[in-house]
């Protein structure tokens, strides 16, 4: 949809209305993504875009609780490829908290229960078309909004995308990655386990994700270190 003069102006109105917003999200990814050094620099919506981020926006997409998460993952997948490419049971993940420091984020909500704010509240979540979404979203980031928090449309929890063309490096910030890292070592050992075993009886070749998740650990400590002294 175009807005209208009348949406423009409750659009206007609402963002002066902007807000800080702080706390702990959640971000869940695959494995082959789960490099702290990406989980946060918004490159998948900037390479497909998404709700709230036209194709070439920086944007990180988080929920309120670590299960709603998992859902919006699992259907901006089927949306992606048409079909539910992933199953969340049968596929390796992790869970990431964030810690979030925003100094103007809005919530969807807030735009008012007038007709033009229902109207396009109604036209952003349609579960198929994203169309006007991205074109809210182009308001949002122009005015320098930091983050926008919005209901689910698969029936998860809300979910925060944060343009980080808008905010600085330290707005977002990963609250368990040794954790994470350490999940990560244990399975991989314990894979390593399982492979050698059947290999010495001859019954199967090491298991891909156990070679993936071993060469990343083997990169994973050089690169954190030199992106702490490039931030220094």
């Amino acid at each position: 949809m175009t807005f209208n003069a009348t949406q423009h102006t409750a659009i206007k109105r609402w963002v002066s209305r902007a807000v800080p917003m702080n706390g702990i999200f959640f971000r869940s990814v695959e494995y082959r993504y789960m490099d702290p050094l990406d989980v946060l620099s918004g490159a998948g919506a900037r390479a497909h875009g998404g709700r709230f981020a036209p194709v070439g926006t920086r944007a990180v997409y988080l929920s309120v609780t670590d299960s709603g998460a998992s859902k919006e993952v699992t259907a901006r997948k089927a949306r992606l490829g048409g079909v539910g490419q992933i199953n969340t049971d049968k596929y390796p993940r992790v869970v990431y908290a964030v810690g979030v420091d925003l100094k103007k984020a809005l919530s969807l909500t807030a735009l008012g229960s007038t007709q033009a704010a229902e109207a396009i509240k109604t036209a952003c979540l349609d579960k198929d078309d994203l169309t006007t979404s991205m074109e809210l979203a182009g308001e949002l980031i122009s005015a320098g909004i930091e983050g926008l928090l919005f209901p689910s449309v698969v029936g998860g929890d809300d979910n925060l995308v944060v343009y980080r063309v808008n905010c600085g490096r330290k707005a977002l910030s990963l609250k368990n990655e040794r954790e994470v890292l350490d999940q990560v070592r244990r399975i991989a050992g314990r894979q390593t386990q399982i492979e050698n075993q059947r290999r010495d009886r001859g019954w199967c070749q090491p298991g891909a994700w156990n070679l993936k998740a071993h060469d990343w650990m083997k990169g994973r400590d050089t690169a954190s270190k030199t992106l702490r002294l490039s931030h220094e």
